[in-house]
C-alpha cells in the first residue's frame, strides 16, 4: 500500500495531490492489465470448456471464440459470433428441459415446436445426412468460463506484468 505523506503547507499538499493522481493513473493501468490478462485466459478456458464439454462437433463454435479489450473505456469482452453458440450453452429440446442451463436467461425455451418426447428430424448439411433428435443438454462453456475465472480473480490466479 502506498503512502502518501504531506505538510500543512501549499507546496506540501500540491506535492501530495500530484502523487495521489499518480498512484490512480497506476492503479487504473493495473486494472487494464488485469482486465487483459482476464479477457487472454477467458478465451483460452472457454475454448477448453467447448472441448472439455464435448461441445466440438465440426470445430467453428471452439475457433470462434475471441476476446477483445477497449483501451479506452476499460471494458473486456470474450465472445463467440457462432450462430449455433446459444443452443449449446443453454441446450434444447426436452432433453435440454431435464439437464438445463444453472443460469438460464429469461424466456428461454427448451421445446419450443412442443416436439416434447416425440422429438423432430433435421438435415446436417456437414454430413449431408437426415438426423432424429429430441434436443441436447446444456453444456454451458461460457458459464463455467466465468465461474472458472472468478475462482482465479478471488484467488489472486494472475500475473500482471
Amino acid at each position: 500500500m502506498t503512502k502518501i505523506k504531506m505538510r500543512l503547507t501549499s507546496r506540501s499538499i500540491e506535492e501530495a495531490i500530484r502523487e495521489v493522481k499518480q498512484y490512480k493513473q497506476q492503479l487504473d493501468e493495473q486494472v487494464k492489465a488485469l482486465i487483459r490478462a482476464l479477457v487472454d485466459k477467458g478465451v483460452e478456458i472457454a475454448k477448453v470448456q467447448v472441448r472439455e464439454l464435448g461441445a466440438v462437433y465440426t470445430g467453428q463454435l471452439e475457433a470462434s471464440i475471441t476476446g477483445f479489450f477497449d483501451e479506452e473505456t476499460g471494458v473486456g469482452i470474450i465472445r463467440t459470433d457462432c450462430p449455433y453458440a446459444v443452443y449449446v450453452e443453454f441446450g434444447t429440446g426436452v432433453v435440454g428441459q431435464r439437464n438445463p442451463h444453472p443460469e438460464p436467461i429469461e424466456g428461454w425455451e427448451y421445446d419450443i415446436n412442443k416436439h416434447g418426447d416425440a422429438g423432430w428430424w433435421y438435415f446436417n448439411e456437414r454430413d449431408q445426412k437426415w438426423h432424429w433428435t429430441k434436443g441436447m443438454e446444456s453444456r454451458p462453456f461460457m458459464y463455467n468460463t466465468l465461474q472458472i475465472l472468478k475462482v482465479e480473480a478471488e484467488k489472486g490466479g494472475f500475473r500482471v506484468d
